[in-house]
């Protein structure tokens, strides 16, 4: 998977961490809706993000939030190290409700880089049954999220 996948992928991952207002319903929905085209069609992935940011547009806080955490992680797309992500204990703490085996990719002792690491998170995330409250348990995000936030040295 290319830059702009995993970036516009972990923009929504930060986009649900960092929301403070609850989704709706609907709005669950279509996430729900988008993490299984996303495992299922991981190739589509620009038509299968569009059309959920169109059923998101009237939630303007997701929007501009997504907006704002996309044009940081842009600006930094070559320097998104894989030690952001999710340890497998803290995969393990978010999905402590669910039956299935989190663990991370790994190759020779290090993170995989070439996995779909993003998208299983990603997809995980948007299909339980709270996105946002899930993605709020991921400390990592958090820390990719402050990361962002810090002045970059070339400032």
């Amino acid at each position: 998977m290319n830059e702009n996948f995993n970036s516009t992928l972990l923009a929504i991952l930060l986009t649900l961490n960092n929301l403070e207002v609850p989704l709706s319903p609907s709005e669950q929905a279509a996430l729900t809706k988008a993490g299984q085209r996303l495992a299922m069609r991981p190739k589509n992935w620009e038509s299968i993000i569009k059309q959920l940011m169109d059923e998101l547009v009237s939630n303007s806080s997701f929007t501009q939030l997504y907006q704002v955490k996309k044009s940081q992680l842009d600006a930094v797309k070559d320097k998104i190290t894989f030690e952001l992500l999710p340890t497998e204990s803290e995969l393990k703490q978010a999905f402590l409700d669910s039956n299935e085996v989190v663990k991370r990719a790994y190759f020779e002792g290090k993170p995989d880089k070439q996995s779909k690491e993003i998208l299983d998170l990603t997809v995980k995330v948007l299909t339980t049954e709270k996105p946002e409250e899930t993605a709020q348990k991921l400390p990592s995000l958090k820390r990719t999220s402050q990361s962002l936030n810090q002045p970059s040295k070339n400032d």
